[in-house]
């Protein structure tokens, strides 16, 4: 028998018996995990007016226990990227699915010109996701500059939004702004006395970060210990005086400034994620000059105190966006179905600061926004035995 005849024979054989008896499929590999938590990773394509197409980095954490258990998760910046908040969700990721991704022109997301950035193509991008998970509705869970997206979302598909988890939560009016609109609800009296007690507060904040960030500078070696009395920081705000000649050590000294800023006693700096180059400029300018969001600006208010949803307002006592909080209270009082926890001793970066806390917080959160966990599978781990608002039964 030739060769070949040979082969056709095989391949008969193999015909017959794989008619005869039904093959045993292998199990599809799982998704990578990190720290026990499945990660998917995909790119959403998407095609602006003019013909452009754009791939945006999506990460979806955990799995959907039941339907509803989806959360898209916006981060802040504007321009930052979505990995700094990772550490905030995971230990729920066991729960629930949370989809990051990086909005246009962050990171992983980039665009060939800054012209293609603006409000309006952010919450378009965000509606497309919305579309290509397939959510009638969806809870979103925002960070810092990530709620004038879901505000603005709110604004633009009220019919699409389960609830909202606004975490180190920016007001909803110009950030920086001394009169800010929704003060006509929730603070008639609101007088200039009011104004300077804020704005004396925000310079204490200010004064108290920099010299932070100078102690610890201090204590790490990168500057001398009478730095400060040599070089006052109104006669050399640009720290030309720093010891830190390395590459190394001035990312670590502006790690520590970052970190200061963003927590509330800058000592866990190593740990802090995002900044430079995690960091795109080019795209907060872009937003915050753009008309359509100045415009968007005025209506965030009226879209939030309409909005009949749970709205889940987590803020640390310590964050720079509502020192106190000062707002934060009052505002809560003139949604229809919201609640505010304020949690001691913690910045902006929440998680980083009382992390226990945080995720009891985030947890309860999650279960009056997107409804309670699938509690049927697997045993009680260390996470599981946090107090809770709401249990499964």
């Amino acid at each position: 028998m030739g060769f070949h005849r040979l082969l056709l024979a095989l391949a008969g054989f193999v015909l017959v018996v794989g008619g005869m008896a039904p093959q045993v499929r292998a199990a599809p590999p799982s998704w990578p995990t990190e720290e026990g938590a499945p990660v998917r990773q995909w790119y959403m394509k998407t095609t602006d007016a003019d013909g452009a197409r754009l791939r945006h980095y999506i990460a979806e954490y955990g799995t959907e226990a039941k339907p509803g258990n989806t959360v898209i998760v916006i981060h802040g910046g504007f321009g930052a990227d979505h990995s700094y908040l990772v550490p905030a969700i995971r230990p729920l990721a066991d729960r629930y699915r949370f989809v990051l991704y990086d909005q246009r022109g962050s990171l992983r997301t980039p665009v060939d010109t800054p012209d293609r950035i603006s409000y309006s193509a952010l919450i378009e991008d965000l509606e497309q996701l919305r579309q290509r998970l397939g959510l009638e509705t969806v809870t979103l869970m925002a960070h810092s500059m990530g709620n004038h997206l879901a505000y603005g979302y709110l604004r633009a598909h009220p019919e699409r939004v389960a609830g909202l988890i606004l975490v180190g939560a920016v007001p909803p009016a110009e950030f920086g702004d001394e009169n800010p609109g929704f003060l006509r609800d929730v603070w008639r009296d609101f007088s200039k006395t009011d104004a300077d007690a804020i704005a004396e507060r925000t310079a204490d904040w200010g004064r108290e970060w920099n010299g932070r960030c100078i102690a610890i500078a201090v204590e790490e070696g990168l500057i001398p210990k009478d730095w400060a009395v040599r070089h006052p920081r109104e006669t050399d705000p640009d720290l030309q005086a720093l010891y830190a000649k390395t590459d190394q050590q001035q990312t670590d000294f502006s790690r520590m400034c970052f970190t200061a800023v963003n927590t509330y006693s800058g000592r866990n700096w190593r740990q802090m994620q995002g900044g430079q180059v995690y960091f795109n400029d080019a795209v907060a300018g872009a937003v915050i000059g753009d008309p359509a969001y100045q415009t968007a600006i005025q209506e965030f208010w009226p879209a939030l105190k309409a909005f009949k949803g749970p709205v889940r307002v987590i803020i640390g006592s310590y964050d720079y966006v509502d020192l106190g909080p000062t707002y934060w209270p009052r505002l809560v009082k003139a949604i229809p179905d919201a609640r505010l926890d304020t949690i001691p001793n913690a910045g902006h970066s929440i998680w980083m600061d009382e992390p226990v806390a945080f995720t009891q917080s985030l947890r309860a959160a999650l279960e009056e926004t997107s409804g309670p966990p699938d509690c049927g599978s697997g045993g009680a781990s260390e996470r599981d035995q946090m107090p809770r608002h709401r249990t499964c039964h």
